[in-house]
């Protein structure tokens, strides 16, 4: 259990939050680097089949987005379970048969869909061609990305960070080495090109499922399964749950609006846009890591009814999350031609990717305390406000004035500069909504 004393020494405190954090941050660095490589791996074929791949990975996060109603259910509730003393398993239960029933008819439609979308938002005929024989394999195993990902949520939520961390660690090591054989042919084994890419993902997701089960079944971890089936916590899941998917699918829904913005500008700096996300996504996985602590540690507290340690735990993350932020955003806006080019050498990529990741750069301190203040407010169970308020954020401070602007200044600068704004009138507003929610507590 983290349970956060206000009265202890600092450094005791900030152990408890380090050690929750540090294993997320780097499962999460580790999903980046899958991403990373698949793009790296595939940008030796063609700048479509980067742009098509990142497209891809952009949609996934749409789709994933559904993953939220069982992933933030059964973490929220689990954690407060965890602070309260009580049995975490039907929480468990219901989450596992929730992502089931969300992921079952994304294996038959996911494809379609998912090419729907990219059409709409002005994919290439050739980045569409592309991006469908990379998403076929991840969408006929999705069932096994959606358990995996409850599994995630579950150890997550009861405060045992480091077994996914080791997890994640084979699963990168599975997907490096099965992605180049079948992208490029190695070893005897056909070359499928982007496919391949694809498959790797699948087979280290197969792994991390199987060995979750394994351990859940022979050592008890992340505690000791008890199986039920209640009703009411079916819907305690997706009542915690469903905000947050809805939440994630709007904004990421969105996030495929904005990048439309850029898809407009042709394929080079789509690509360009698309290694920027990459390459800032490190810095952001730190704070996403931080951003689960702060959901684990206010749920916890929460369910034990330690309200100060929940404010002291929620203001100490998110200061320690945007100094270190704050040193990612220097290296990205002091070191930009540097970290681009292991994704490209084509100089029009390089040349847009390095104006992104100058202008994303400032972003990154308001981005810190967002994140921190939005999964202490989840970890609270406040999922509603956070929907509300990252939905409306991202539409009135970033796509509407992005679209409005474009009609005069028609650069990607300009959806770029909008995001970075809109990041500080976010942070702003979430300490607003997460103060007031702990003055009622």
């Amino acid at each position: 259990m983290i349970l956060i004393d206000p009265s202890a020494p600092l450094k005791e405190n900030l152990k408890k939050i380090f050690r929750l954090a540090y294993p997320v941050i780097l499962v999460n660095l580790l999903y980046t680097a899958e991403n990373s490589v698949s793009l790296i791996l595939v940008s030796g074929l063609s700048a479509s089949a980067v742009a098509g791949v990142g497209f891809s990975l952009s949609v996934l996060w749409f789709i994933y987005s559904l993953m939220a109603v069982s992933y933030t259910g059964t973490n929220v509730l689990v954690a407060q379970r965890v602070g309260a003393g009580k049995d975490p398993s039907p929480v468990f239960v219901a989450g596992m048969i929730l992502s089931l029933l969300i992921a079952l008819p994304l294996t038959f439609w996911g494809v379609d869909f998912s090419i729907a979308i990219m059409s709409l938002l002005g994919a290439s005929r050739e980045v569409i061609s592309v991006s469908k024989d990379y998403l076929d394999p991840i969408f006929t195993f999705i069932t096994v990305g959606f358990l995996t990902n409850t599994f995630y949520s579950a150890y997550s939520g009861a405060g045992d960070t480091k077994t996914p961390m080791k997890v994640a660690i084979a699963m990168n090591i599975i997907n490096i080495g099965t992605s180049y054989t079948l992208i490029y042919g190695k070893f005897g084994l056909p070359s499928l090109g982007v496919e391949g890419a694809g498959w790797g993902i699948v087979l280290s997701e197969s792994f991390a499922l199987v060995t979750y089960t394994l351990l859940m079944i022979f050592k008890g971890k992340p505690f000791k399964l008890r199986p039920s089936i209640d009703p009411g916590t079916f819907y305690e899941v997706v009542r915690v749950g469903l905000p947050s998917a809805v939440e994630r699918s709007i904004t990421s829904l969105s996030f495929n609006v904005f990048l439309g913005f850029s898809a407009r500008f042709g394929d080079e700096v789509l690509a360009a846009h698309q290694i920027g996300l990459r390459v800032e996504s490190i810095s952001f996985m730190i704070g996403f890591g931080f951003m689960v602590a702060s959901t684990v540690i206010a749920g916890q507290n929460y369910g034990a009814r330690n309200w100060q340690g929940l404010i002291k735990g929620t203001y100490l993350t998110a200061h320690v999350t945007a100094f270190l932020m704050g040193i990612g955003g220097l290296i990205l806006i002091a070191f930009p031609q540097y970290l681009v080019l292991p994704f490209s050498r084509d100089q029009e990529v390089i040349k847009w990717a390095v104006y992104y990741l100058i202008i994303v750069g400032i972003s990154q301190v308001p981005m810190a305390y967002a994140v921190i203040f939005s999964g202490a407010l989840k970890g609270m169970g406040k999922t509603f406000s956070t929907m509300i308020v990252n939905i409306l954020s991202f539409w009135i401070f970033r796509i509407i004035p992005s679209y409005l602007f474009l009609a005069f200044w028609s650069t990607p600068l300009v959806p770029w500069t909008f995001m970075t704004v809109e990041m500080f009138l976010r942070a702003l507003i979430f300490y607003g909504v997460f103060r007031y929610h702990v003055r009622n507590l």
